[in-house]
């Protein structure tokens, strides 16, 4: 199964979002208060660390 250039680029966007949403849902399920300050920062944190992998994936995608 190969996958061209923008299937690559779907499916990581797709598992990005998909690490995004299944994070913050279990961050808010563990506290019932979701305006917590603790998981406010955390989930500030799990921001950063998904955008942060978002640009290598696009600079690496970019040089296939």
């Amino acid at each position: 199964l190969m996958l061209g250039k923008i299937e690559i680029l779907i499916v990581i966007i797709i598992l990005l979002l998909a690490f995004y949403f299944v994070i913050s849902f279990g961050a808010r399920i563990k506290q019932k208060n979701s305006e917590n300050p603790k998981i406010s920062r955390y989930l500030f944190g799990v921001r950063i660390l998904i955008i942060i992998i978002a640009i290598v994936s696009l600079i690496l995608w970019s040089f296939m």
